[in-house]
């Protein structure tokens, strides 16, 4: 356990801090509670505590980083990289090629685009910016232009090797 874990461990109670590893570890909730040492009449009166003990700041912190250890060590014994993940996802997509599968093709470059960055939202759609241009009225039009004109003449105005590192960055 690491020394950041033992802290916040150390700002749980007992029964507290055994719950929740408890529930990290694979066991039920209800389960994990009463293997904890709490005693609940039912099910509703047990989960009505978990969820009051799961909104004190000391236990959700202790939580997440109960999550984050295990996935760490799950991610070390198995060796899982953001590369073996994409090299998993271009197989994937490789093989979907060779069934003659294009549904999953798709799929694969999606989430390959979604691990290195290349959200939806961010890319570029004409019918977005067609929209979004009917929304506005004449004079925010205009000033979008000329904001537009300010940034296009400011991008001129550097050197090419900053405006390059700028667009891939």
């Amino acid at each position: 356990m690491t020394e950041k874990l033992k802290e916040l461990k150390s700002k749980c109670s007992e029964k507290e801090a055994k719950f929740l590893e408890l529930w990290v570890n694979g066991q039920a909730k209800f389960n994990a509670y009463n293997n904890a040492g709490f005693k609940a009449k039912s099910v509703k009166v047990a989960s009505a505590a978990i969820c009051r003990l799961l909104k004190k700041v000391n236990c959700s912190a202790y939580l997440e980083a109960l999550k984050n250890e295990k996935d760490s060590e799950l991610q070390r014994k198995n060796k899982i990289t953001r590369t073996t993940q994409l090299n998993a996802l271009e197989d994937a997509r490789n093989l979907a090629k060779k069934l003659n599968k294009p549904s999953a093709m798709v799929s694969a470059i999606r989430e390959q685009n979604e691990m290195l960055g290349y959200h939806r939202d961010n890319a570029p759609n004409a019918e977005k910016e067609a929209a979004k241009r009917a929304a506005m009225t004449a004079e925010e039009f205009k000033l979008n232009q000329a904001a537009a004109k300010i940034r296009t003449a400011e991008e001129a105005a550097q050197p090419a090797v900053i405006r390059r590192i700028g667009t891939h960055g």
